[in-house]
């Protein structure tokens, strides 16, 4: 019996320990992830290590000539620093533009020219600072390495985005399903459609559509990366619609151009402005909501304007769909420009996005 409490303790500590290790394992791996993701700490790490490893490659060559420290750590930089330089507008100004783009020509005559000239700058820069010559070696494992790291960078910043992506889709799609089966929104849903099915019954099997589609479409597009502007946009018109069904006194005016086949936009962006919109001014005695959207080829402008009321008005916000947004467009590494303004019991939200993608 001993032996089996001895036995039970030992298995006891061994997986609350093993627990915790995971826990301090998954927190450092979060942590580096975000530091990674900071462009000027990625950078300051990533060049004090290699500045480290050059460092401790001559440091028994430096030794023995007795030089100071400033002396040997001026040194590196000297020949340091101008390698960083030109690696980094190769991989920025020639490799991004035209190789990630499979411009192959371009791409080959500019390698040739750019590191040819890296090549006779350096015989000229080296020994003017007593650094000696480069030789064909050193050039070829510098573009080698360069490159490398630039390509490793690439892929984990992909993949560290789409898991973003996915922890972001997963929690939007948490949340609407949470909305969807919000018992208070299906019973006033309900309640509403019985109120019809007393005095209009004609018009119950279209509201009951509308709604099926709302839920569907919610569910549906919540599991994409992109849908088409023009879905997303006959979504909103459905939500307006349903709305206008409920609040009768809201008056809606809608302009839409330029819209094709082919824009693509990530799904419900403009749901959260429109659910705004639709329960603030519902507070007032005449509501109303202005909703513009302008697709210029993969550009699009969305501005909605609604009424509120200024003061004695019983909603909170909490900022909250706002701030998903902006974490959503964060996420997506989209171009873009959103703000919020008041002017008198107005309220105006614009959102521009740049360079949509495309379904073809």
């Amino acid at each position: 019996m001993a032996y089996d409490l001895y036995e039970w303790r030992w298995y006891k500590f061994f997986f609350i320990n093993t627990y915790k290790l995971y826990d301090c394992i998954i927190f450092a791996a979060m942590t580096i992830a975000k530091i990674y993701q900071n462009f000027f700490l990625r950078n300051l790490i990533v060049n004090t290590l290699v500045y480290l490893v050059i460092l401790a490659c001559i440091y028994d060559e430096v030794r023995l000539d007795g030089h100071s420290w400033s002396y040997i750590l001026s040194k590196i930089a000297m020949g340091y620093f101008p390698c960083i330089v030109w690696i980094t507008i190769f991989n920025i100004c020639i490799i991004k533009p035209f190789l990630f783009h499979k411009r192959f020509k371009i791409f080959f005559t500019l390698l040739a020219a750019y590191w040819t000239c890296f090549y006779f700058f350096m015989n000229w820069f080296l020994p003017l600072v007593e650094l000696g010559n480069l030789k064909t070696l050193q050039i070829v494992s510098l573009i080698i390495n360069g490159c490398f790291f630039y390509f490793l960078h690439i892929v984990i910043s992909k993949k560290m985005s789409q898991a973003d992506k996915d922890i972001m889709n997963f929690k939007s799609e948490l949340s609407f399903l949470k909305q969807q089966l919000n018992p208070h929104f299906l019973l006033n849903a309900m309640n509403n459609l019985y109120g019809e099915a007393l005095l209009e019954p004609e018009k119950v099997p279209d509201r009951i559509l509308n709604l099926s589609d709302l839920l569907r479409y919610q569910i549906e597009a919540s599991k994409k990366d992109f849908v088409l502007m023009q879905e997303e946009i006959a979504f909103i018109k459905k939500y307006i619609e349903y709305y206008t069904f409920r609040n009768e006194r809201l008056a809606v005016t809608q302009k839409i151009e330029g819209v094709h086949d082919q824009i693509e936009i990530p799904p419900l962006f403009f749901l959260p402005l429109v659910e705004n919109a639709v329960k603030f001014s519902a507070e007032t005695a005449e509501p109303f909501i202005n909703l513009d959207l302008k697709v210029n080829c993969r550009s699009v402008v969305f501005t909605l304007k609604n009424n509120y009321l200024d003061s004695g008005s019983r909603l909170s916000s909490t900022g909250i769909g706002i701030e998903n947004l902006k974490r959503r467009l964060e996420v997506y590494r989209l171009k873009h420009d959103l703000s919020c303004k008041k002017e008198k019991d107005i309220f105006i939200v614009k959102l521009s996005i740049w360079h949509l993608p495309t379904a073809v």
